[in-house]
C-alpha cells in the first residue's frame, strides 16, 4: 500500500509540474510583452530579456498618440459592438424557432447556418471581393458588418439551438395559456435564461471581430476606416525599430478582449458547464 501510494504521489507531482509548465510557458509571452513595454528602446537593445528598473509609461502614450492608432481602436470597437448585437439577436431568434418548431426545409436551414464552421474563411475573401466590389460595397463604414456576421452566426446557431432545447417546453405552454406572445416570450422568459450562452457568444464574436485581419484588409482601403488589426501591421513597418512602443500598442489593442473576459467570466463559466450539469 506504501509503494502504491508513493507512486500516485509521484504521478500526481509529475501531472503538477506539466501544467505549471504549460501554464508558464502561456503567461511568459504576455509578461514578457508587458516588460518590453515599459522599457526604452536602448535599454530593449540592449537587454531584451532583462527586467526593467525605470518603468517607461511614455511608449503607451506615444503607441495611442501615433497617427491613426486611436481612430483605427474605435473602428474596431464600433464594428465589434454592431457584431455582438446582430449576432446575438439573430442566432437567439434563430436558433429559438429550430428548436422550438417543425416547419419545411428545418434540418436544411439547419444544416445552412452550421456549415459555415467548416468552410475556410480565406476561401471566400476573392468571391466577396468581387461581389462587394460590382455592388459598389467597398470602403464605407458597414462594409465589414456583413462579412462579420457570417463568420459569427454559425456558431452562435449551434449554441443557442442546442442550449435552448434542454430548456422544457412546458415553460412555453404555461407563457402561451396565460396570454404571453411569441415576442414576450423571448425577451421576458428565454432569452434571460440564455444568459451564460450569450455571454460566450458575446466574447467569441466580439473577438471575431476584433482580431479579423484579411477581409478588413482586401475591402477597406480608406485610412479613416481601418481597423485595428491593420493599424498594428501598419504601425509594426512605421516603426520597425521601437520594438517596446510596438509591444506597447499591442498590449493595448488586447485590451478590450480582457475587459470583456472579466465582465462576463462567470457566465462564461456557466455556459461551459452547464452541459456537464444536464445529464
Amino acid at each position: 500500500m506504501t509503494i502504491k501510494n508513493t507512486l500516485q504521489g509521484m504521478f500526481k507531482f509529475v501531472v503538477n509540474a506539466v501544467l505549471l509548465l504549460f501554464s508558464a510557458s502561456c503567461i511568459f509571452p504576455i509578461l514578457w510583452m508587458v516588460n518590453s513595454a515599459l522599457k526604452t528602446s536602448n535599454e530593449f537593445m540592449q537587454n531584451s530579456m532583462s527586467l526593467t528598473t525605470h518603468p517607461y509609461f511614455q511608449n503607451f502614450i506615444d503607441a495611442v498618440q501615433s497617427s491613426g492608432f486611436l481612430e483605427c481602436f474605435l473602428n474596431s470597437a464600433i464594428l465589434g459592438f454592431i457584431n455582438v448585437v446582430l449576432t446575438v439577436i439573430c442566432a437567439l431568434v434563430a436558433g429559438f424557432f429550430i428548436s422550438r418548431y417543425n416547419f419545411r426545409f428545418k434540418k436544411a436551414v439547419y444544416l445552412l447556418f452550421v456549415s459555415g464552421m467548416v468552410i475556410p474563411m480565406l476561401s471566400l475573401l476573392i468571391p466577396v471581393f468581387l461581389q462587394f466590389k460590382a455592388l459598389g460595397m467597398l470602403d464605407h463604414r458597414w462594409t465589414l458588418i456583413l462579412p462579420y456576421l457570417a463568420f459569427s452566426l454559425p456558431f452562435a446557431v449551434m449554441l443557442t439551438e442546442n442550449y435552448i432545447r434542454t430548456i422544457p417546453v412546458e415553460l412555453d405552454e404555461a407563457a402561451y395559456m396565460e396570454g404571453c406572445s411569441t415576442f414576450k416570450l423571448l425577451t421576458k422568459i428565454i432569452f434571460p435564461m440564455c444568459s451564460p450562452i450569450t455571454a460566450i457568444i458575446v466574447i467569441t464574436s466580439f473577438m471575431n471581430a476584433w482580431n479579423e485581419f484579411p477581409f478588413s484588409l482586401v475591402l477597406i482601403n480608406d485610412k479613416s476606416l481601418r481597423t485595428i488589426s491593420i493599424a498594428i501591421r501598419m504601425f509594426n513597418s512605421e516603426h520597425a525599430i521601437n520594438y517596446p512602443l510596438y509591444m506597447a500598442a499591442l498590449l493595448v489593442s488586447i485590451l478590450p478582449i480582457l475587459i470583456i473576459y472579466l465582465i462576463f467570466s462567470k457566465q462564461i463559466m456557466k455556459g461551459m458547464t452547464v452541459g456537464a450539469v444536464k445529464g
